[in-house]
């Protein structure tokens, strides 16, 4: 997948498992256009946009761990989170809103994809590919150019 040059890769993680891919299919019936893409190639990816920071793309464990620790699928059946803003308290989330099967910004202290739920993109797919939606995601100040450095890989995983 190319992303949008307003896109820069901050760091990331490992490839997923396949075991990880497998559960996370297994139970999710709706993961977002472009996911499996990434997570094969590499988890925990954190951008940069426009040198504003920062979206983190979880791996397949880590959604789930977030979903647990959210309840994000509980209260929204069928939806799936799989990334933040970087402490904004804001997760992606996909499920069916107010746009149909689509991803949201979604507050964690307010688990609904309604209009409060802000569209974001039809998929991460679309998201990464022309940045659409990125303006809502991306709000930490922007990171001046010194301090922007090559990409650094996380070996560690998260479980």
């Amino acid at each position: 997948m190319e992303l949008a040059a307003a896109f820069q890769v901050y760091s990331y993680g490992l490839p997923a498992q396949p075991g990880d891919i497998e559960r996370l299919r297994q139970t999710y019936p709706h993961v977002p256009a472009g996911y499996f893409e990434i997570v094969r190639e590499m988890t925990n990816l954190v951008l940069l946009w426009n040198r504003h920071g920062e979206l983190r793309l979880w791996g397949p464990e880590h959604v789930m761990a977030m979903d647990r620790a959210y309840g994000v699928s509980a209260a929204i059946p069928g939806a799936m989170p799989y990334g933040d803003n970087g402490g904004g308290g804001e997760l992606l989330v996909h499920g069916m809103g107010s746009a149909g099967l689509a991803t949201y910004l979604v507050d964690t202290g307010s688990l609904f994809l309604d209009e409060d739920a802000p569209f974001v993109a039809p998929h991460l797919q679309g998201l990464l590919e022309t940045a659409e939606g990125a303006d809502l995601i991306f709000k930490l100040d922007q990171i001046p150019e010194e301090d922007i450095v090559p990409p650094r890989i996380e070996k560690g995983e998260y479980r």
